[in-house]
């Protein structure tokens, strides 16, 4: 994750900020583990960092997005890219948030494949008046959404989904419940880091993922920031508020594909690509700038 970024020396100053937080995240990024990096207080700066740092590369190239997104942590790199927040600013925050979200009450989560979110929220809401918390917390696209409360409760809602008609439920490699009840204690502290965080009015449109639309303003984005803990993410509205907004391609900027092909499933015809690495930098920005996707027969 990000190795090729630390080598090249990109945004070594975020790095700084991590470490003189306690996290040697230049370290972590090029030589740790994968259950070295599984914990959320490692994983989300480590995400922070390779997506704020493929952004400002491919900015720093001439690239001015229609507007930004980002799911779940993500959102930080967006409103950075937007320069709504300052890079050692967001670092600090998502530090934060990871150590916070950290010592929220154990749980677990699970993506629920082939049944309908009103189904499952009605499944969840079941769960949860008999006494185990269980909620949606992301709807990721047509299809897919991922349920979040404690390990019995998500339990019992993976089985009732299952014989709901469920494709399949799988239960995910995380280390709490986010984006649900059981982030209320740590969403509190962290809304107080952002009512005193410096947040300014995005360049342009950034997703507010708590609601699922397009926000303009440093009050909206403020106020998205506070509800994120605990609120699903609405990735599907987020994607379909983008493309309303008249963006033809979607370049992920991170380690990996998976909001590529979330977005594939959810915004029909939408040009999309991911860039993860500096020589993907390299290779596709002069084409990205031009407005084209890819080289000349790619």
């Amino acid at each position: 994750m990000g190795t090729g970024l630390v080598e090249a020396g990109v945004a070594p100053r975020l790095l700084e900020v991590a470490r003189a937080a306690g996290t040697d995240l230049r370290q972590l990024v090029v030589a740790g583990t994968a259950q070295q990096l599984r914990p959320t207080e490692v994983a989300q700066p480590a995400l922070y960092y390779t997506g704020v740092a493929l952004a400002q590369m491919l900015q720093d190239r001439g690239l001015e997005p229609v507007c930004a997104g980002g799911h779940s942590v993500g959102e930080f790199c967006a409103l950075v890219a937007a320069g709504s927040l300052d890079p050692e600013a967001g670092m600090e925050l998502v530090l934060e948030r990871g150590r916070l979200m950290a010592t929220a009450p154990e749980g677990s989560m699970a993506a629920v494949l082939g049944l309908e979110p009103e189904l499952l929220e009605s499944i969840c809401a079941e769960v949860s008046e008999a006494g185990e918390c269980c909620v949606v917390a992301n709807y990721n696209c047509p299809g897919q959404s991922v349920i979040s409360g404690t390990v019995a409760g998500v339990e019992v809602a993976s089985d009732r989904a299952r014989a709901a008609g469920a494709r399949r439920v799988v239960g995910l490699n995380v280390a709490g419940a986010f984006h649900s009840p059981l982030m209320a204690e740590a969403a509190e502290r962290f809304a107080v880091l952002i009512d005193r965080a410096e947040i300014r009015a995005p360049r342009f449109p950034v997703v507010c993922g708590a609601e699922g639309r397009l926000v303009t303003t440093a009050a909206e984005v403020r106020d998205g920031l506070r509800l994120q803990l605990e609120r699903p993410v609405r990735w599907t509205s987020a994607v379909m508020a983008m493309a309303a907004a008249g963006v033809e391609l979607f370049v992920e900027c991170g380690p990996g594909n998976t909001l590529a092909g979330l977005i594939r499933r959810t915004a029909e015809g939408a040009e999309v690509m991911s860039v993860s690495s500096p020589n993907g930098v390299a290779e596709l920005a002069p084409f990205l700038v031009a407005g084209r996707s890819s080289p000349p027969g790619a």
